[in-house]
């Protein structure tokens, strides 16, 4: 089985910078999705110090005894400790933090781990099936039936996190293993995208064999054409069949 990736981010319609970062690594099987918080050029620097320690950890491991999960777990630490040290040694970057959601897949093996609200989801055949449960004060009540998912869309305190990437010293992200099937997408996404888009229309954009690459451009017009009004980010990952197999 071979990976197809493909990824885009747009500022959106509201923000006056990008705080989001994404990075494909298939040499090494990773990819992911940071969502900086802390204003524009605090957040812009968490999600990419974040998104720098996780490729250069997962790197220094490969061939390593851990699991595909532990070094994503491993992979974590390290970006959480270099953006709360970065923070607390340059003041203008205090209290930064960011989202993480990352995919590491090898020789038929994939997993996941993710801390914030940035998403991972599996869409196979005609289903999508989110894999991450969102850290943030919303997500607590959809998991304790307080609010519908549609009351979850439009609740005032939607972006309050109640986990992230570099916020405090430690962080636990949560962890996942699970084994692909051909024609399994991957999509990785900031809540820019899951916040005007629904679940069903993320299945539909990405199935039926669409190119992964205009499936992400489809994504992101859509988000923008909703109201665009958080940065939109999107990763996505087809599992194929290796030519001639």
């Amino acid at each position: 089985m071979i990976l197809r990736a493909a990824a885009g981010s747009d500022v959106g319609r509201r923000r006056a910078a990008n705080e989001d970062h994404y990075a494909l690594a298939p040499e090494i099987g990773l990819y992911l999705v940071a969502d900086g918080l802390g204003g524009h050029v605090a957040g812009q620097v968490a999600s990419e110090l974040a998104a720098e320690a996780a490729l250069r950890t997962v790197r220094t491991l490969e061939g390593a005894q851990p699991s595909l999960a532990e070094k994503l777990r491993y992979a974590v630490i390290a970006a959480n400790r270099e953006v709360h040290e970065t923070s607390r040694k340059q003041r203008e970057l205090a209290g930064m933090g960011t989202t993480l959601v990352a995919l590491l897949a090898q020789e038929g093996r994939a997993a996941l781990a993710h801390v914030g609200d940035s998403r991972a989801y599996l869409v196979r055949g005609e289903r999508i099936r989110q894999l991450t449960d969102d850290h943030s004060l919303v997500g607590e009540l959809l998991r304790r039936r307080e609010i519908s998912a549609d009351a979850a869309r439009e609740h005032p305190q939607r972006h309050v996190l109640t986990r992230a990437v570099g916020v405090r010293p430690q962080v636990e992200p949560d962890l996942a293993e699970l084994s692909p099937e051909e024609g399994d997408v991957f999509v990785l996404c900031s809540d820019g995208l899951t916040g005007h888009v629904r679940d069903e229309e993320i299945a539909r954009a990405v199935g039926g064999g669409v190119d992964p690459q205009d499936a992400v451009d489809q994504l992101i017009q859509l988000a923008n054409a909703r109201g665009g009004e958080d940065n939109i980010t999107v990763v996505i990952v087809r599992c194929e069949k290796h030519a001639g197999a």
